[in-house]
């Protein structure tokens, strides 16, 4: 089963999302990503907030455990408060740098917690959590 960490940022009631347009689609994620072969989803968490957005987090709580089906493969994933962060926000130098393009794009962006309901959010379900836990 592939597992996969994310990680709430917040600044007051605002909440760093990744905001994604690839293959025409448009939709918001956390910063995070895949655990690889040997780490913790909380080191995947770490890792995975420097690559995608430059930042250097502490990580607070496990918020949810939650399980998902994408594309027939059952997933489990991890979703982390980071309890303190410092850097620059920006597209950090990990992957995620080398595959944008025109059609592949990367935004981070600072949302209010209230904007999520407009918003296209996956993994499904998180949008609801998020909302109903910092809103």
């Amino acid at each position: 089963m592939r597992k996969f960490a994310r990680v709430v940022i917040l600044k007051g009631k605002k909440i760093l999302m990744i905001h994604r347009i690839r293959d025409s689609k448009e939709y918001y994620v956390l910063p995070g990503g895949g655990v690889e072969k040997g780490e913790t989803p909380e080191g995947a968490a770490i890792r995975e907030a420097k690559e995608e957005a430059n930042l250097n987090i502490k990580l607070g709580c496990l918020l949810w455990k939650i399980k998902i089906k994408d594309n027939s493969e059952l997933q489990e994933g991890y979703i982390f408060l980071a309890r303190d962060y410092n850097g620059k926000i920006m597209l950090g130098n990990g992957p995620e740098q080398q595959a944008k393009s025109k059609d592949n794009v990367y935004l981070l962006e600072r949302i209010d917690i209230s904007e999520l309901r407009r918003l296209t959010v996956y993994p499904s379900g998180l949008k609801r959590r998020l909302m109903s836990r910092f809103g």
